[in-house]
C-alpha cells in the first residue's frame, strides 16, 4: 500500500553550506499533478477506544538500537545476493524506523505521557487520539521516506513498500485490538480514510520541501494541527523549524545509518530558542 509520492529519487545538494534534498524534475511534476488540500484532510478516526489499556504505540517488542548478528551478516552480503538478502534486511531495520516515528506521539492511557507525547498533545493543544497520534507518525515517516529516496536506486522501491507497510499493519492491528474494530469491511472503510490521508500529508510536505518554509508551515498546520484557528504561532514556527533540521540532519549522514536503524529523533523543543530570537531583518524594517 505504497504511495506513489515517494517513487522518485532525491539527489543532494549544497545551499548556503548545509545539504538538503533536493527534488528532480520528475518529482516537482509528480508533485504538481498531486493536488494539495486546501484544508486539513479528514483522518481516519476508529472513535473511543473500547479497550483503552490497549497502548496506542508500536505493536511490537523493545528493539535494539543495532541489528541482531544475523542481520549483520545479511547486510554484509547484500551486495553479494541482493535477491536474497535485501527484502529481509528492508523488512526488519524499517520496522524498527517506524517504531521511533510511531513512539513519538504514543500515549497509553492513564499514564503520564513521555516529554515527546506531551509536547504533541499539551504543547500542540492536541487532544490524544487516534488522530493526533496517526498525524504526527506520518510527519515523521515523511522525513524518513525523504532521506530514503537518497539511497541506491536498486533498493528504495523495497525500503519505502516495507517502511509504509509497517504503519497500515500497526494501525489496523490498533483498530482491532484498541478500537475493538472486529468486522474487516468496516475496518476496510477506515484504512481507505487513511491511505488518503498519508497520500494527501505526503504531498503536502513534499511541496513545503520545495517551495519554502511558509509553504511546509501552512502543510503543517492543516495536516498536524487540523487547521485550528486559534493554533499558537510560536508552537506552529517551532514544529516547522524542527521538521526543517531533521531534513537538513538526515541528508547528511551516510546512507549505512539509514540501512542499520540508526536514526533517533529529538525533541522539537531544542528549537525555542532559535525560534525566539529577533529578526535582523524584521528590525531592520522598523528602522
Amino acid at each position: 500500500m505504497a504511495s506513489r509520492a515517494f517513487t522518485a529519487p532525491l539527489r543532494l545538494v549544497a545551499q548556503k553550506g548545509i545539504s538538503i534534498p533536493a527534488v528532480r524534475p520528475a518529482a516537482a511534476r509528480l508533485l504538481t499533478t498531486t493536488a494539495t488540500p486546501l484544508q486539513a484532510i479528514t483522518p481516519a478516526d476508529p472513535g473511543a477506544p473500547v479497550n483503552p489499556a490497549a497502548p496506542l504505540a508500536p505493536n511490537v517488542s523493545a528493539l535494539n538500537q543495532n541489528l541482531s548478528i544475523a542481520d549483520k551478516i545479511a547486510l554484509r552480503f547484500k551486495d553479494y545476493l541482493p535477491n536474497t538478502t535485501e527484502t529481509y534486511v528492508a523488512f526488519d531495520v524499517t520496522k524498527e524506523l517506524y517504531t521511533e516515528c510511531a513512539l513519538q506521539a504514543a500515549y497509553v492511557d492513564g499514564v503520564d505521557f513521555t516529554p515527546s507525547a506531551k509536547f504533541w498533545y499539551e504543547t500542540c493543544n492536541r487532544p490524544p487520539t487516534f488522530q493526533s497520534w496517526s498525524q504526527v507518525t506520518v510527519l515523521h515517516m515523511w522525513m524518513l521516506a525523504a532521506r530514503m529516496r537518497a539511497l541506491d536506486k536498486g533498493r528504495v522501491k523495497t525500503w519505502q513498500q516495507h517502511f509504509i507497510d509497517h504503519f497500515f499493519y500497526d494501525s489496523e492491528d490498533k483498530m482491532v485490538k484498541r478500537y475493538g474494530i472486529k468486522r474487516a469491511s468496516e475496518r476496510g472503510g477506515y484504512m481507505k480514510d487513511l491511505y488518503h490521508q498519508y497520500r494527501g500529508m505526503t504531498a503536502a510536505f513534499d511541496e513545503g520541501l520545495v517551495k519554502g518554509d511558509a509553504v511546509m508551515a501552512t502543510a503543517i498546520w492543516r495536516n498536524v494541527f487540523s487547521a485550528q484557528e486559534d493554533v499558537d504561532l510560536e508552537v506552529l514556527a517551532t514544529v516547522t523549524s524542527y521538521v526543517r533540521r531533521a531534513v537538513s540532519k538526515l541528508s547528511m549522514v551516510d546512507d549505512d545509518v539509514v540501512l542499520t536503524g540508526r536514526v533517533k529523533f529529538g525533541m522539537p523543543t531544542d528549537e525555542l530558542p532559535l525560534v525566539r530570537q529577533k529578526s535582523s531583518f524584521l528590525e531592520g524594517q522598523k528602522e
